[in-house]
C-alpha cells in the first residue's frame, strides 16, 4: 500500500506535498541508481541534487502532458497513481536522461540484452530450479537458483556502478510450465532483466556461479573489438558500432572467459569493455578532481598554447638563420649578374618593385622607373624566382625569409 496520498494531494491541489511525494519517490527508486554514477561531477555535487534535479524535471513533464488532472478526472486511486509513476514515467525518464548522455553505451546495453534473451547460443539459469529439490544420492552441488533467494550466493545480487537499467518494466520471469515465479509467501515476485542470469546453452544447469570480483581480470584475454564505422539507422547519422553476429561472438568469448554464468548487468560491463565507444564527457574547468586517497584535489587547466623558454631560444635562433639566408640570397643575385653593379641595382629595384612596393606597379610602370624595356624586366623576375626556388624554407621560415629580405632591398629606396 503507498504511503502517500496522491489522490488526497491532487484533490487539494497541493503543489508542495506533490512535489516533495516525487522527490520521495524517486530517491528510493531502484532505476535512478546508475545516476548516482553517470552524472557529472561538474553539474551536481550531492546525490539529493541529483534526486531534486531529476524530481524537477518528473514534475514539469507530468504537468506538461496533463497527468494530474488526467490522474484527477478519472478517478485515479493512490495506489494506481503510483504504480503508474514508478513503473513507467520514472524509468522512461531516467532512460532517456541515459540515452541522451550515453548514447552509444546506452544502445550497446540494449542490444547486449536483446541478444542474450534472443540468441540460440544462450539460455537462463535459475528459472526452473527453484521448485526443484536435491535428490537423494545425487553427487555435486546443487544448482545456484535452486536454494531460496534469500540463501543465494552474493554474486547473484552484485550491483554496478556502471548499470544502465533501461530494462525496469521488463516482464516478471516465468517458469518453463509458463508459471511466475514466487516467493515465500506464494505471491507472484518480479526479477528486473539487469539481474536474471545467463550462460552458454551447451553448459549444464548445475554450472556453478563464479566470483564476478575477478571477471574483470579474467576478460583480459579476450580481444578488443574493432569499431564498425559503418552508418546505420533511420537518418544515417549513427555508426554500426559493432554488428549482432559480432557482439553476440564477443559475449561467447567472454562468458568463456570467465567460464561461469553471470547477471545481464555484469555481463553488459565485461563486454562494452572491450568495445570502442565514444560517449564524450563535457567537463567543467572549475571542477575539483580528487587525486588521490588522501584527500589532495586539483582542478583542470586549459592547454598552454604559449611557446616553453627552451622552445622560444628555438624559434629566436632559427629566425636569425633564415635572416642570414636573406642577405645570402642578395649575395646568390649578385653573383647571378658577374657582380656588375649598375645590373645588381637594377635587380634588386626590380625586387623591390615586384614584390614589396605598396603601390603595386604593373610590369610597364616598373620599366618606365627603372628607364629600362619591359623583356628586361621579365628577366629580372625570372632569375629572382629561380633563385628563390633554389632555398628550402618551410611555410613558417618562409614569412621570416620575407620579412628579413623586405628590410633589406627597403634601404635603397
Amino acid at each position: 500500500m503507498t504511503e502517500i496520498d496522491w489522490a488526497g494531494l491532487l484533490d487539494r491541489e497541493d503543489v508542495e506535498g506533490l512535489w516533495n511525494g516525487l522527490f520521495q519517490l524517486v530517491s528510493r527508486h531502484p532505476a535512478v541508481r546508475p545516476l548516482h554514477f553517470a552524472t557529472d561531477g561538474a553539474a551536481v555535487t550531492s546525490q539529493a541534487e541529483i534526486n531534486a534535479d531529476l524530481t524537477q524535471e518528473l514534475f514539469l513533464e507530468l504537468f506538461q502532458k496533463q497527468r494530474f488532472d488526467y490522474y484527477l478526472n478519472n478517478n485515479y486511486k493512490s495506489v494506481e497513481i503510483e504504480n503508474e509513476l514508478a513503473r513507467i514515467e520514472i524509468p522512461n525518464l531516467v532512460g532517456a536522461r541515459l540515452r541522451k548522455r550515453y548514447p552509444e553505451s546506452f544502445r550497446m546495453a540494449r542490444r547486449v540484452s536483446a541478444l542474450l534473451k534472443t540468441s540460440k547460443r544462450f539460455r537462463r539459469f535459475g528459472v526452473d530450479e527453484f521448485s526443484e529439490t536435491k535428490k537423494p544420492g545425487r553427487r555435486g552441488r546443487p544448482a545456484i537458483a535452486a536454494t531460496p533467494p534469500a540463501q543465494q550466493p552474493v554474486a547473484l545480487a552484485i550491483e554496478l556502478d556502471d548499470d544502465f537499467d533501461d530494462d525496469a518494466a521488463d516482464e516478471s520471469p516465468k517458469h518453463e510450465n509458463g508459471s511466475a515465479r514466487k516467493n515465500g509467501n506464494g505471491t507472484h515476485r518480479r526479477q528486473r532483466m539487469v539481474n536474471q542470469v545467463f550462460g552458454l546453452r551447451e553448459w549444464p544447469r548445475s554450472k556453478a556461479l563464479g566470483d564476478s570480483g575477478h571477471f574483470s581480470e579474467m576478460t583480459k584475454t579476450v580481444a578488443m573489438r574493432k569499431r564498425e564505422t559503418r552508418l546505420v539507422g533511420r537518418s544515417g547519422s549513427s555508426q554500426l558500432i559493432l554488428s549482432n553476429p559480432d557482439l553476440e561472438q564477443l559475449i561467447v568469448d567472454v562468458l568463456k572467459a570467465i567460464d561461469s554464468p553471470a547477471d545481464v548487468r555484469t555481463l553488459r560491463q565485461l563486454a562494452l569493455a572491450k568495445i570502442p565507444l565514444q560517449d564524450y564527457n563535457v567537463a567543467s574547468l572549475d571542477e575539483e578532481i580528487n587525486t588521490g586517497t588522501n584527500g589532495t584535489t586539483m582542478r583542470r587547466e586549459a592547454r598552454d598554447t604559449r611557446e616553453t623558454p627552451e622552445g622560444v631560444l628555438l624559434i629566436d635562433e632559427r629566425d636569425e638563420m633564415v635572416a642570414s639566408m636573406a642577405t645570402d640570397f642578395l649575395s646568390s643575385l649578385r653573383r647571378a649578374v658577374n657582380n656588375n653593379d649598375r645590373r645588381y641595382s637594377r635587380l634588386v629595384m626590380t625586387l623591390w618593385h615586384c614584390y614589396y612596393d605598396p603601390d603595386g606597379p604593373s610590369q610597364l610602370e616598373i620599366a618606365k622607373l627603372l628607364g629600362v624595356s619591359d623583356s628586361l624586366v621579365s628577366d629580372n623576375r625570372r632569375l629572382i624566382e629561380h633563385e628563390l626556388k633554389k632555398l628550402p624554407l618551410s611555410l613558417e621560415e618562409g614569412a621570416v625569409f620575407s620579412e628579413a629580405l623586405h628590410r633589406l632591398v627597403a634601404q635603397p629606396n
